[in-house]
């Protein structure tokens, strides 16, 4: 179920505010847990930031599996490969976990406002550090934890401490995101 919507920049609610100038030109969309917001091969032309939700991003391997590298959530942006031009064809697909309220903005305009707006172009800049930062911290966990440790601290980042995983987020994905493998994931999962 889609529902549209248009937003303010005070409406984003991002946790690093935006700043004035992308009012107006943000478009609300909300999807249901299970929808994805797009596979390879589909067409959009947009920078989605999270207001409401969670969200997994992944590739698909050799053999056409999903492979999930990152959990986003509120505050949180995705999209930028197209921002890149997506050079060199790497096939993205991004999933709701929960229910989903995006704010989303055209790559052309917020293109525009990066190169022409200083505040935009520094609110961006934070975004990507700490979205770059996070995924520096959870390599840096599965080189340097245990396996029940890093399992822990995933399941805390998705805001679940008792051993339960998200309905949408397999073990599968849970092992993509801890260097584990399935097996391993499912027997921490009953230590937990």
């Amino acid at each position: 179920m889609r529902k549209e919507t248009r937003l303010t920049a005070q409406q984003i609610g991002i946790s690093v505010a935006p700043p004035e100038e992308l009012e107006g030109i943000c478009q609300g969309r909300r999807y249901g847990g299970g929808e994805y917001i797009y596979r390879p091969g589909d067409h959009h032309t947009s920078i989605f930031f999270i207001r409401a939700g969670t969200v997994k991003i992944g590739g698909y391997g050799p053999e056409g599996s999903e492979v999930v590298y990152d959990i986003a959530g509120p505050g949180d942006f995705f999209g930028n490969l197209k921002y890149l031009g997506n050079r060199g064809g790497f096939q993205e697909f991004v999933r709701a976990l929960t229910r989903l309220d995006l704010a989303i903005i055209d790559l052309t305009a917020f293109k525009q406002l990066i190169a022409t707006e200083p505040a935009v172009h520094e609110w961006f800049a934070q975004l990507m550090v700490r979205r770059w930062s996070r995924t520096e911290a959870r390599l840096f966990r599965i080189a340097a934890l245990s396996p029940l440790d890093r399992l822990r601290h995933l399941l805390g980042e998705v805001g679940d401490t008792g051993g339960n995983q998200p309905e949408l987020l397999t073990q599968s994905d849970l092992a993509s995101l801890t260097g584990l493998t399935r097996q391993t994931v499912a027997k921490l999962l009953r230590q937990l």
